[in-house]
């Protein structure tokens, strides 16, 4: 374990983070990414180059507008601190392999995807197009460790699943139970992360699902009536699928499962 590395991937990964903040506000008001420039959106201010430093300038303003004082979200540090972890966790695995490049750039968008979500009951569909495109090359150059009909099982099972379940619980629930944005998604992880892999991610997505749900209804922040994104669920499920998979595309979940039950 090289400290310096792992310091250079933590920097790189908050830094990462701090773009998807600006991704998770603005995609889904159809605002530019890069025009105008970090501001407090309460008076306009731009944030400056110094205050602008990942995690740390959360702190450093105290959460809060050095101009007007309006309160920031402790989100944006979150979400910065997460990218950075996981960015170290992911090398830490897979080492400088094709997963690493493949795995990280997936949880990235995967975190992305998450808040976008729970804020607005959407999954954005510039995030399965870029998914598509970047299944169509890595496959066709061979960048992906996979063989094309493992990626196509995949995307079958992962999104057929969800599919199928969105269509017979519409029919009991008389509404809508899965959205065709989580179908949309799960080809996409389907087609990146093989078949077994695929199987292993819905099942915990699902377990997932049903703790959250029932520790949320415990709190009292939902019922019965309100919808629940699925979306973080079904990329929670796949991040705990990469981070118990290994270099050699074996994963430690199902081995263990396979020989406690045959």
């Amino acid at each position: 374990m090289n400290p310096v590395l792992f310091s250079l991937l933590f920097i790189f990964g908050a830094c990462i983070g701090s773009f998807l903040n600006v991704v998770i506000f603005r995609l889904p008001k159809n605002m530019s990414l890069f025009v105008p420039a970090s501001h407090c959106f309460a008076c306009k201010t731009p944030v400056k180059i110094s205050d602008n430093i990942p995690i740390l300038g959360y702190f450093i303003l105290r959460g809060k507008c050095r101009t007007c004082k309006t309160s920031f979200s402790s989100r944006y540090a979150l979400v910065e601190f997460f990218s950075a972890i996981i960015t170290c966790l992911i090398f830490f695995i897979f080492n400088f392999s094709e997963y690493f490049f493949i795995y990280t750039s997936l949880t990235y968008a995967l975190i992305a995807i998450t808040f976008i979500d729970l804020d607005h009951l959407i999954i954005p569909n510039g995030f399965i197009l870029l998914g598509l495109f970047s299944i169509f090359i890595l496959y066709f150059f061979k960048f992906i460790p996979l063989e094309w009909k493992d990626g196509l099982l995949g995307a079958i099972v992962f999104g057929g699943f969800l599919f199928l379940l969105g269509f017979f619980g519409e029919l009991i629930l008389k509404k809508e139970s899965i959205g065709f944005g989580d179908v949309k998604l799960g080809i996409v992880l389907g087609g990146l992360i093989g078949f077994k892999s695929s199987v292993l991610a819905l099942y915990l997505s699902f377990f997932a699902a049903a703790v959250g749900i029932v520790f949320l209804m415990g709190l009292k922040k939902i019922n019965r009536s309100n919808p629940i994104p699925f979306g973080p669920y079904i990329s929670l499920g796949s991040l705990l699928t990469i981070l118990t998979s290994t270099q050699n595309g074996e994963n430690i979940i199902i081995n263990w499962y396979i020989r406690t039950m045959f």
